[in-house]
């Protein structure tokens, strides 16, 4: 399920993401990103325990991605964050379609798979296929001084013969 969690939770990785800095404080981070510190806290707890972020303690600590913005699929914040995109146990990823619901009876299929389930494929299927780095790519910047800021703090990659894309 898309909870305010998960999408506070993407903010933050798209925040982390962004900064040119080592690491970010929770306080910082929860400024930049307009979200609320204590329940940022809980978040990046839940993404440093699944090893998508760390944290480092002290006057220099804060938190920072541990994997590459590029491999960082949407589906991992959402299972690490939210749980399953459909609540019904048959709509659970991975799960082989010969296995019933426990909660369904009868001998037929599963009422939700019936009408849900080429919903829940396609949902999945769109969020494999979007990264951290895509949404970074996609974002604009709120100011023409947020844009001179970005551009002075992203590497030249685009000499001739390289592409932004990798």
């Amino acid at each position: 399920m898309l909870t305010r969690k998960t999408t506070y939770g993407i903010r933050a990785l798209l925040g982390l993401a962004r900064s040119t800095r080592e690491s970010l404080s929770v306080a910082e981070l929860a400024a930049q990103e307009g979200i609320p510190e204590h329940f940022l806290s809980a978040i990046l707890s839940d993404l440093r325990q699944r090893g998508i972020v760390r944290g480092r303690r002290g006057p220099d600590g804060g938190y920072q991605l541990s994997v590459d913005p590029r491999s960082l699929r949407l589906t991992e914040v959402v299972d690490c964050l939210g749980g399953p995109l459909f609540p019904f146990a048959c709509l659970e990823r991975g799960k082989q379609p010969a296995e019933r619901c426990s909660e369904c009876p009868g001998p037929g299929r599963c009422p939700a798979e019936l009408a849900l389930g080429r919903a829940s494929e396609a949902a999945y299927a769109a969020l494999e296929s979007v990264t951290v780095s895509d949404l970074l790519e996609q974002e604009e910047p709120s100011s023409p001084s947020e844009l001179k800021l970005r551009r002075a703090a992203a590497p030249d990659d685009t000499a001739p013969g390289k592409s932004r894309r990798s």
